[in-house]
């Protein structure tokens, strides 16, 4: 059963931000200790900002460093700077990371294909603004996983 963490924070970089979100799964006991060094690895490699239009980041890493599955969602009060997914040279405003610890390669991929196709929604970002953090974490179990805590699919 996959768990969802959901932080409201201040970041001044991309990396304070993978770190506030690393640290949750790491204290929550979802991830292992190189956790965050691999994401931040992975996402100096294969960005994962997206657009203005779409505010997101999805950092993620290799199942070897996942104890349990789990997504911290982190609503910043001020957008940070990530590099765009689709050209690492332009830099993007990212308001919302959700950085993932999934097992299972399917599910990673169905789970971030279910963000894209959210974020995609004008409607979806409005209402992330608008829930509080249990609210916001409630409405986030709904729409990506299913009643036994597995990724949603189709």
């Amino acid at each position: 059963m996959a768990e969802m963490y959901v932080l409201e924070d201040d970041a001044s970089s991309w990396e304070e931000a993978l770190r506030l979100t690393a640290g949750t799964l790491l204290a929550k006991g979802c991830v292992r200790s190189d956790f965050y060094e691999s994401c931040v690895e992975r996402e100096r490699q294969y960005p994962t900002g997206f657009n203005d239009a779409c505010p997101v980041a999805i950092p993620h890493t290799t199942a070897e460093h996942v104890v349990r599955e789990a997504i911290c969602a982190l609503r910043l009060r001020r957008a940070v700077p990530f590099r765009s997914i689709e050209d690492a040279s332009v830099i993007v405003p990212v308001r919302y990371v959700f950085n993932l610890a999934l097992l299972d390669s399917e599910a990673h991929l169905e789970l971030i294909r279910r963000l894209i196709i959210s974020a995609r929604d004008p409607q979806f970002f409005e209402r992330l603004d608008r829930l509080d953090a249990t609210e916001l974490q409630d409405y986030l179990l709904e729409v990506f996983f299913d009643q036994k805590g597995a990724v949603t699919c189709g």
